[in-house]
């Protein structure tokens, strides 16, 4: 069961009725250029937390959940909500919490909200973008990370996978066994 930390609760905010969200079930596969989804396309009404628990529960063997960015408006238009997946594992601290704000756009930054997913962290923010606007959001996370760093803060993989796939997509359970908990609220404390 999701709590009140995970992050649907802070998704909730911006569904409506008439849109179309987008969610999988995937097995992760490290290494691989495979990115084999079961899909599902609820509406806003559809989107709610008695679904999320369902499909959580209805997860085969080492099958997770995950909310992707796109979200098609009922005029046919697809936006993207920014989500980003770190390396970070301990904490975000000080120097990476000021580049992301040094990278990325102000108004995508100023809105987003962090979670300890249990391996590293993950964010959301609810400004959309167009497809166009999401990819540029995209080329600014390869540059979050210093140059000659020895410790990187944006998982780059990451970006390159959801580049090629044309959506980002954040993982929504914990269901293999891979990771320590659920995505959970997480507040930085800079």
């Amino acid at each position: 069961m999701i709590n009140k930390d995970h992050p649907f609760f802070f998704i909730q905010s911006i569904l409506d009725d008439e849109s179309t969200y987008s969610l999988s079930k995937y097995i992760y596969l490290p290494d691989s250029l495979s990115d084999e989804r079961m899909y599902f396309h609820p509406n806003g009404t559809e989107l709610n937390e008695n679904y999320i628990n369902y499909l959580i529960n209805n997860l085969n063997y080492n099958q997770e959940l995950a909310f992707h960015s796109n979200i098609k408006t009922k005029y046919g238009k697809t936006y993207h909500l920014p989500m980003i997946d770190f390396t970070i594992k301990d904490e975000i601290n000080r120097d990476a919490f000021y580049r992301l704000n040094n990278f990325i756009d102000k108004k995508i930054f100023q809105d987003m909200t962090f979670f300890s997913s249990g391996h590293s962290f993950h964010a959301y923010s609810r400004k959309l973008l167009t497809h166009k606007e999401w990819l540029s959001f995209m080329g600014s996370l390869l540059l979050v990370n210093p140059v000659k760093a020895e410790n990187s803060i944006i998982d780059t993989r990451w970006v390159g996978h959801r580049i090629m796939s044309g959506y980002g997509s954040l993982r929504w359970s914990n269901n293999s066994g891979k990771y320590l908990q659920l995505p959970k609220r997480f507040e930085i404390k800079l």
